[in-house]
């Protein structure tokens, strides 16, 4: 029900029970019910003014509200805009950075086999040397038997214990990951890992 059918329902009822009440003085009656309707009338229109103030109020405030939650969706629809575009853009960025890496993990595979073949050419070689020049090595010098790889990267060991990857031993030792492999593979060739 509306609030305006309220008022006027109680205006009415007023009415009807003042009119019901016992005439107290003849004289006096007519000029009360004048007054007393007047006075209904004018609480009544009292009270109409200030719903309708009160529903203009309302119908303003609510149409703030709708104002603001549209600015506000409009800004949230941005932001959801703009942080999808950073999102595509950082995949885009994570995809070159993954490339970058799998390329120089390529590249560190090929160096390592080179530095390990031309490690092993100059052993070799080394090696032929001191088969020739034995015998002055054993009479000049007396018998130093040279240090394992592993007894000269103990740390390097103990971390491809630990499991360690190649990178990250090469980090923490601060060596190339290509000095890290070789040394590895030399340790395999010694028998010592």
């Amino acid at each position: 029900m509306k609030p305006w059918m309220i008022v006027v329902i109680l205006g009415a009822a007023a009415i009807v029970y003042a009119l019901m009440l016992p005439k107290r003085q003849v004289d006096k009656s007519s000029s009360d019910k004048d007054n007393m309707v007047q006075e209904v009338e004018a609480t009544l229109e009292h009270y109409m003014a200030d719903i309708e103030r009160e529903n203009e109020e309302l119908v303003e405030l609510i149409s703030q509200m709708k104002q603001e939650t549209a600015s506000r969706q409009l800004a949230q629809q941005e932001q959801l805009t703009e942080m999808r575009q950073r999102l595509l853009l950082l995949e885009q960025q994570s995809l070159q950075y993954e490339a970058r890496l799998h390329a120089a993990e390529q590249g560190s595979h090929q160096t390592a086999s080179v530095l390990l073949s031309q490690a092993q050419e100059t052993a070799a070689a080394q090696m032929s040397i001191l088969h020739q020049e034995e015998p002055l090595v054993e009479e000049v010098l007396p018998e130093t038997k040279e240090p394992s790889i592993r007894e000269r990267y103990p740390e390097l060991f103990e971390l491809y214990a630990h499991g360690k990857s190649v990178d990250g031993i090469a980090k923490v030792i601060g060596m190339q990951s290509g000095e890290v492999q070789l040394i590895l593979q030399l340790a395999k060739q010694e028998g010592s890992l």
